[in-house]
């Protein structure tokens, strides 16, 4: 970044014009914080506002054309031969195409705001045929508005921009996230809205009018959506403090306990105790949650659905969600927030021990295995510090955010275990009345 600082004081506008080209044909650069400091550029006079927003609006406009017609001219053929190994074949291909020509425009205004987004935005718009007519008229308002939005940031805020600047990008991170869900349960809620409104009528009669049936699912569903308000709360606080650099004292203290109690003589243990997070572990884990599923058989390949969604799922936000953050932030947050090892040993092992208790009729052996997970996170949390000096607090952000997924998905386990049992009931009194004729 201080690189592209130091060409654009030299050649100004030329430099900001191919930033902005690059990025959009995907090359990682923190576009926001060079845009804001051109804004503070020509709050001193040094740049003119009007011919910046040109400048990085024509070379964002040049950018998102050639990722478009990249997308155009390669795409089609690369998905017909090789689209059916990751099921992206023709057919899906045109229902995407479909969907896209009905909402896509919209959300090319949008996506220049959320990093990630943006970078994929105009091929996959290229890939599926959108019109270059209503993808040039959409996407360069688009470029245009996320520009100037950033550029008269900076010049409103002038030398205080620096002082502002962290405050604006945790909630740009915040506001990303909460756009991100908001995608994702319209995605979700679009393309499956016909089973939605199944479940919801079945789960609204069988709440007011048989109260009294399936209590005991009725209450794990209510527990699992106050876990996930509970997580997500605090991950949100979580990601504002950290932003705000406010666990350096936690982290200090953290580590001054750690390496008072144990000492040289730990490091075995510490080795046993951190091989958890190995691959030869997680997988034995996940082999020994398939067999505990088939063992149960209890609604057996809805359980294993969610399991592998689950650490689907998992995989994917445990290498994203840290490289958003330092793609956003960068030096403002540790390399390691959140933590990926932390995040995949709690949904692994968090998972198992759900699928050991959820059957289990012994409450006290349940409290023992719950109480002895607890123990095993914080021993991995403390040799995590002890072996490798990790931010306490990345480690506790990884549990956390692991927390929002895990807790997500057990709870929409039990919404479709819930309906399944009310279709099956409704299905037992069909029987009977035609049975009592």
């Amino acid at each position: 970044m201080n690189e592209i600082i130091h060409l654009l004081n030299e050649y100004g506008y030329i430099i900001l014009f191919l930033s902005l080209m690059l990025e959009l044909i995907i090359v990682p650069i923190p576009n926001e914080a060079l845009m804001s400091y051109v804004g503070v550029l020509c709050f001193h006079g040094k740049m003119n506002i009007i011919l910046s927003i040109i400048s990085a609006g024509l070379g964002g406009i040049v950018g998102v054309t050639i990722s478009y017609w990249l997308g155009y001219k390669l795409g089609t053929p690369f998905f017909r031969k090789f689209g059916h190994y990751i099921h992206m074949g023709p057919e899906k291909i045109e229902k995407m195409s479909k969907w896209y020509e009905k909402y896509g425009k919209v959300l090319l205004l949008v996506s220049f705001f959320i990093p990630g987004i943006r970078h994929f935005a105009s091929i996959i718009s290229g890939i599926i045929k959108l019109p270059y007519r209503s993808f040039a008229i959409f996407s360069y308002i688009g470029v245009f508005l996320w520009i100037g939005t950033f550029i008269w940031l900076g010049q409103a805020m002038g030398p205080k921009w620096d002082i502002y600047q962290v405050e604006i990008k945790k909630w740009l991170v915040l506001g990303s996230i909460l756009l991100g869900f908001i995608v994702l349960a319209f995605f979700v809620v679009k393309t499956n809205k016909e089973i939605i409104k199944e479940s919801l009528l079945l789960i609204f009669e069988s709440s007011f009018k048989r109260f009294k049936s399936f209590m005991k699912i009725k209450l794990i569903i209510l527990i699992c959506l106050i876990f996930f308000v509970s997580f997500f709360i605090l991950m949100v606080g979580l990601i504002q403090d950290t932003i705000s650099n406010e666990f350096d004292k936690f982290n200090s203290i953290f580590k001054t306990i750690v390496f008072n109690l144990f000492n040289q003589n730990w490091h075995g243990s510490m080795n046993f105790i951190y091989s958890l997070s190995t691959w030869k572990v997680l997988v034995t884990i996940s082999l020994a949650t398939i067999l505990v599923i088939l063992i149960n058989n209890k609604n057996k390949w809805l359980e294993m659905l969610f399991f592998i969604a689950s650490l689907a799922g998992i995989l994917i936000l445990s290498e994203g969600i840290p490289w958003i953050f330092n793609f956003m932030l960068g030096d403002n947050v540790s390399k390691n927030f959140p933590n990926e090892k932390s995040m995949l040993i709690l949904t692994v092992l968090g998972y198992f021990i759900i699928m050991l208790i959820r059957h289990n009729k012994a409450y006290m052996l349940n409290l023992i295995m719950f109480f002895c997970f607890i123990f095993v996170v914080v021993l991995f949390t403390i040799s995590s510090v002890y072996l490798h000096h990790l931010l306490p607090s990345d480690i506790a952000a990884g549990f956390v955010f692991s927390s929002v997924w895990l807790s997500g998905i057990i709870f929409s386990l039990e919404l479709f275990r819930f309906v399944s049992l009310l279709k099956e009931n409704m299905r037992e009194e069909k029987l009977l009345k035609a049975q009592t004729k």
